[in-house]
């Protein structure tokens, strides 16, 4: 399972997720979404304090209505 879908279900913590983030990479964007992807990268280097990256119902990977939320 991807690990940024480990850590938005619960399974594994954040710092877990940021210690694999950077060797995962490639691999994450075509899962989760270029937006979603350097949100995660974002929070690991402390740019934002959101906790999870929320794509609205029915959007796309990488449309435009997708936000971030805390």
């Amino acid at each position: 399972m991807n690990p940024i879908f480990q850590y938005e279900q619960g399974y594994i913590p954040f710092s877990d997720l940021q210690q694999v983030l950077w060797d995962f990479g490639p691999n994450a964007i075509f899962d989760v979404g270029e937006r979603c992807f350097s949100f995660y990268l974002n929070k690991a280097s402390g740019f934002t304090n959101c906790q999870f990256y929320i794509r609205k119902y029915g959007s796309g990977l990488n449309a435009e209505s997708e936000w971030y939320c805390e």
